[in-house]
């Protein structure tokens, strides 16, 4: 503590602090506690000031106590800590705390109003409904009613608890509802017209000067001029400062531009929202409770000016000759993840029209990658047993929330805390191999191959279910004192910073009772911490990217940027083998005993291994081959394929990958196979047909509509065969091509199939 110590003396000399705040700080036996306490008591004209110097004082304290140095520790301050030495929050899993207790209180609308049958359907009626009834309108329908009282709960609260961790919006009860606004919608029509448009629907009472009294004309269009600029500038800039540039202090108190306007009926929000809004309004609100719950973690880290914090801290690991100029920009990139800057830039069409690439290529490439997940049981049940809990019975619960009738487990998941990841679109389940965004057409479509392949319901119960475990677990040991808990419980609550006196107050909170079985509450008084650990231990059970691995993907680099783009598109389909080396092989390396080492290590590998060979064998089967011979060549496949890495294992054994294309094409990703493909097809033939080459376009083409064409695992056999006649009408070589791939199988894998590529049924079926 000696540096925190430290720091709040250098706040106190540099004027920031008073000598009492310091001094009570000081003396405090909990000194987050009363951090916390005293922030609510210092002025107005103060706080920001002081709440900065505070939590800068904090973070650099948690840096400097880290046992790897001030690098590592700067990094857990921001993610999770892949040594487990860290054992103080990050910004990363405490915004996810505040998503899982934002989304367990609006748990029913998000279980009412998520898309269904593969994200295709949803109840747009019902959401129409619920905006009138949050504006105040009487709809007949009582549970949507209840519904629209939940939300405006819930936006207090999240008023209340941006403003405790050092914002400052006021509160006004006609401020009901959030506004996505579409850059491009708004681009297109200009200033005037947007301001034309959106004047009709304000309610100008709320529309305020420094006074309190309404804005007249030129004040008002003023507002709007600013507001259009912050809308098509990227808005605020929350890194470098959470307050906006102002028109005056009402405007300033809001917290955003979004918060300046203010609609006059449920009418007016809605047809504004269908003229600019960006996607739907489940989006709009879902995306509203994400965004302020990472901005409160934002703040709560790294206190009122977050980049001024980082920068800071990281020059004092460069000043201690502590941080290598690679750990440098690694921290960067880091950084920009967790405050958001990654989803910045200004080439906002490039961004899309490249995303909307990157998704229809996740559709049409990770179809069987349900097949491949068959290894999150292995590492469900060396996650499981590491944290003390049964592996068959979160296997079990996983198969039963998978049920699509059982929705009542998978809203008591969310009510306790565990997010809901899977109702929020986004095609989650591929977002562990690739980047999936937005809410267009091509969004919905690799999240409906995501659905129908079973991805996305395999993984959001595995990491439920899981969840739900471990909270029954937790339940379990409320009767029991810290000294009295499992060795293994001891070790998982000393990794995450859980003390003794953190236990007894959260074993004394409310358990959320469920069809006779007790659950522990992460979102009741003191579940943070616990929270922090059981959504961590989650990305260990079922192995997704967190903001370490999207540092690497993205490279830091801005969504709507050349530089952005480019690295995206080259990184995708690694992020899983990158997530299993910044999970396990990392737990793995940094057990206490070389024999502990080499225990999990072991486990890891046999376990992910045979479940891999379980999954080569109905890859196999599915793509119409028999299955391969148990030899030395499978289990060096199986091995790879269970123990995430990925791609680049299979050139150990065959010099194309699992998805076609060989180690160049890897290389620069499947944007890249994609361009070079579209290349050879159009300025390949033309080139062809000048020189007077013979030309191929009809089966070429063919192919082509084949390799993009969305597909799913169960139908693939089908899709194939309907292709490969296409094919074998328009390419007079396709019976030669069709050959050699039996041939090249045979020879590399001593492999039949039981369907032959250009069969039209199997010969069994003949």
């Amino acid at each position: 503590m000696a540096s925190f110590d430290f720091c709040i003396d250098e706040a106190f000399k540099a004027g920031k602090i008073t000598k009492s705040v310091a001094e009570t700080i000081k003396s405090a036996e909990d000194p987050e506690a009363a951090v916390n306490r005293l922030i609510g008591d210092i002025s107005r004209q103060k706080r920001e000031t002081a709440i900065q110097a505070i939590r800068m004082a904090d973070a650099f304290s948690k840096m400097d106590s880290h046992e790897a140095g001030l690098y590592d520790g700067l990094v857990s301050l921001m993610t999770k800590d892949p040594t487990g030495k860290a054992g103080y929050a990050n910004i990363e899993y405490r915004a996810r705390y505040n998503q899982g207790k934002y989304h367990a209180a609006f748990a029913d609308a998000l279980s009412r109003f998520r898309t269904r049958r593969l994200g295709f359907s949803q109840d747009a009626e019902g959401l129409d409904k619920l905006v009138k009834a949050i504006y105040g309108e009487a709809v007949d329908d009582p549970q949507i009613m209840k519904l629209a009282k939940d939300w405006k709960e819930l936006t207090e609260r999240i008023r209340k608890d941006f403003n405790r961790v050092g914002g400052s919006i006021s509160k006004n009860e006609r401020w009901l509802m959030p506004q996505n606004h579409d850059l491009r919608a708004i681009s297109k029509v200009g200033r005037e017209k947007w301001k034309e448009g959106i004047l009709p629907k304000l309610d100008r009472s709320q529309m305020l000067d420094d006074a309190g009294l309404p804005l007249n004309d030129d004040q008002l269009r003023e507002a709007l001029d600013f507001v259009y600029d912050t809308i098509t500038t990227g808005g605020m800039n929350k890194v470098k400062d959470f307050s906006i540039p102002r028109l005056g202090k009402k405007l300033s108190r809001k917290g955003s531009d979004k918060r300046f306007l203010f609609f006059k009926d449920a009418s007016s929000w809605l047809e504004y929202q269908r003229d600019f809004g960006r996607g739907d309004i489940f989006t709009t609100l879902t995306d509203w409770i994400d965004t302020k719950a990472h901005d409160i973690a934002l703040m709560e880290i790294f206190g009122t000016n977050p980049e001024n914090t980082f920068k800071a801290l990281q020059g004092q690991a460069e000043k201690a000759g502590k941080i290598t100029n690679t750990q440098k920009a690694f921290s960067n990139s880091m950084f920009n993840v967790v405050s958001g800057r990654t989803s910045q830039g200004e080439l906002t069409g490039l961004a899309d029209f490249m995303q909307s690439t990157r998704n229809i290529l996740t559709a049409s490439t990770l179809g069987k990658a349900f097949l491949s997940a068959f290894s999150d049981i292995g590492f469900q049940a060396i996650t499981s047993r590491y944290n003390n809990i049964p592996a068959f019975k979160v296997l079990s619960r996983q198969l039963s929330l998978m049920n699509p009738a059982n929705e009542a487990d998978r809203v008591a998941a969310v009510k306790m805390g565990l997010i809901a990841e899977a109702w929020l679109g986004r095609a989650h389940g591929a977002n562990r191999y690739a980047d999936v965004y937005g809410t267009g057409v091509t969004a919905k479509a690799a999240e409906g191959v995501m659905r129908a392949s079973l991805l996305s319901p395999w993984t959001d119960a595995g990491r439920k279910a899981f969840g739900m475990e471990f909270a029954s677990m937790l339940a379990d040991n409320f009767g029991k004192t810290f000294d009295g808990l499992d060795d293994s419980v001891q070790r998982a609550f000393d990794t995450y910073g859980i003390t003794s006196k953190d236990w007894d107050t959260f074993r004394k909170s409310k358990t959320l009772n469920h069809k006779g079985a007790k659950f522990a509450d992460l979102t009741q008084e003191g579940g943070d911490k616990f929270s922090q650990m059981v959504l961590t231990e989650m990305d260990f059970a079922v192995p997704t990217p967190d903001a370490r691995v999207r540092a690497i993907t993205t490279g830091g680099t801005g969504r709507a940027s050349v530089a952005g783009q480019a690295w995206r598109s080259v990184m995708m389909l690694k992020s899983f083998p990158v997530t299993i080396a910044t999970t396990h092989f990392y737990r793995a390396a940094y057990q206490a005993t070389t024999l502990e080492k080499i225990a999990y290590t072991g486990t890891l590998l046999a376990t992910t291994t045979v479940l891999g060979g379980i999954a080569l064998q109905a890859k196999d089967v599915s793509a119409g081959r028999e299955p391969r011979p148990v030899d030395e060549k499978f289990f060096a496949a199986a091995f790879q394929q269970g123990g995430g890495l990925g791609i680049f294992g299979d050139f150990l054994f065959s010099d194309v990958n699992r998805f076609g294309g060989g180690i160049s094409q890897t290389i620069v990703g499947p944007t890249g196979e994609l361009f070079d493909t579209t290349v050879k097809l159009t300025l390949g033939n033309i080139r062809e047909a000048v020189t007077g080459e013979e030309t191929n376009v009809l089966g070429e083409a063919a192919q082509v509509l084949q390799r993009y064409t969305p597909d799913i695992w169960q139908t693939q056999l089908i899709s194939d065969a309907v292709f490969n006649q296409i094919s074998a009408m328009a390419d007079p070589d396709a019976d030669r091509r069709f050959n050699r791939i039996v041939r090249k199988r045979q020879k590399e894998y001593d492999q039949g199939y039981w369907w032959r590529p250009g069969e039209v049924l199997p010969e069994a079926l003949k």
